[in-house]
Formats: structure tokens, sequence, C-alpha cells
């Protein structure tokens, strides 16, 4: 249990060292420990995530830190775009042994991949990517609203291209079966507010204005429906704590 043990305390240290906002210090301690994490499950056969889970008392949920971990690898990555790179070959390990029940972190995982493509300048494998997921899973609306994301939000270097970001969303809501309309929706209506296509924005109010009302079982009344927009990386409204892509964003 020692090796267990040395990566647990890798871990702790890394939150201790976030704490003090040192977070390119933080990245750096917890990939070491993902080094070590890969090559004890490798030596133990441990399939996955979840099974390294059970095989010690971690003091930290093991896939709260993998995910924490990509959250940072992004933080650092703005002081320092050499994280970008990073984040992406790490994103992709995660990939293969987060296992395949845990659909939530999947899809995140896969959209950082994407988005960090996108922050280094490269677009085509970005837009290769999420049509090739997108593909896979065409009702998959957080996809939809992460490949429009690059482009109506852009990079410091990159300037926003909201036709390209209309051009996504609109295959989103041409899609019957999409999961999480509402936030589709939402997306749309921003993104057409900056294009300047108001008519268009204002029909799409009034349906999120009834999705609302359906997911809680009320009828809908002509008051205005306020949005509050929130950053994917920003804390979750809900007090939790947490990031509101790991929360009420998901």
């Amino acid at each position: 249990m020692e090796k267990y043990k040395k990566i647990d305390e890798k871990i702790g240290e890394g939150y201790k060292l976030l704490e003090r906002g040192q977070i390119i210090k933080a990245c750096d301690v917890w990939l070491d420990a993902w080094e070590d994490i890969k090559t004890v499950m490798a030596a133990d056969k441990v399939k996955d995530l979840p099974k390294l889970q059970g095989k010690y008392k971690w003091r930290e949920f093991v896939m709260n830190y993998v995910q924490d971990l990509d959250d940072q690898l992004h933080n650092a990555a703005i002081e320092k775009p050499q994280y970008l790179s990073k984040r992406i070959r790490y994103c992709e390990e995660l990939l293969e042994l987060c296992g395949d029940k845990d659909e939530l972190i999947i899809e995140n995982t896969r959209r950082s991949i994407a988005e960090s493509h996108y922050a280094l300048g490269n677009k085509q494998e970005c837009d290769r990517l999420f049509k090739m997921w997108l593909t896979d899973d065409p009702a998959w609306g957080w996809g939809y609203i992460g490949w429009a994301d690059c482009y109506h939000y852009g990079t410091k270097s990159i300037e926003p291209d909201n036709v390209k970001a209309d051009e996504i969303i609109n295959s989103a809501l041409r899609e019957k079966n999409l999961r999480n309309r509402a936030d589709v929706v939402d997306r749309a209506i921003e993104i057409y507010t900056a294009l300047g296509k108001n008519q268009q924005a204002a029909e799409l109010e009034k349906e999120l204005k009834e999705l609302s009302a359906a997911s809680k079982g009320k009828t809908v009344s002509n008051t205005p429906v306020t949005v509050i927009k929130i950053g994917r990386n920003e804390p979750c409204p809900c007090g939790s704590g947490k990031k509101y892509k790991k929360c009420c964003g998901k």
C-alpha cells in the first residue's frame, strides 16, 4: 500500500498548492501523481479509475482529482500556453482510463481536448474532433455548445467568429432528439444577439420560456425570462463550490 500512499500524498500536496494560488506548481505535482497512477494501474492490472478508487482509502476521491486536474491545466495555460499541450495529452490518457460508465466525465474530457486544440490555433483538429463525436452522438447538446463556444468567445489571440458559431448551434437546433435543449437554446440566443439577429433571438426566448415552464411543470406566463450567463469555468451559482461545468452546467 506504500505506493498508493505516496500517490495520495502527492494529490494532497497539489490541493494545498492550489489553496495558496500556486496553480502551475499544483499542476506539476498532480501530473507527477498521474504518471505514478498510470504505472501502478499497469503493474497491478487495474482496469480503470473506478477500480483504482477501491484499491486504497484515498483522502481525495480519485474521480474528483482527475477532473480538477483538467480544470487547473486549463487555468495554468492562461499563464503558460504550453500547458495546453499537456492538457491534451493528459485528457487523451484520461479517456482511456476513466472507464465507460461516467458519460459526463467522458463528454467533458472530450470537450477539453477539442477546446485546447482550438486555443492552440488548430481549428481544423478542433472541428474534426467535434464532428467525429457528434456524428457518433448527434444528440449531445453540450458538445454543440462546447464547439460553438470556441468560435463565439474566441481566445486572447483568436478573434470570435459568430458566423461559424451560428452555423454550429443551428445544426444543434435541427436535431430532434437533442439533449439539454434549453442550454443549447440559451446559447443560440446569445449568439443570435451578438449577430444582431434580434427577431430569431426573440423567437428562441419564447421557446426557452416554454422549455423552462415544462421542466417545472408550470403553465407558461407572460413574464419575461431572465437568463444569467455563466462561464463554464466559473464557480457554480448553486453554492456547491464546484466549477459550473462540473455541477449545474452538466
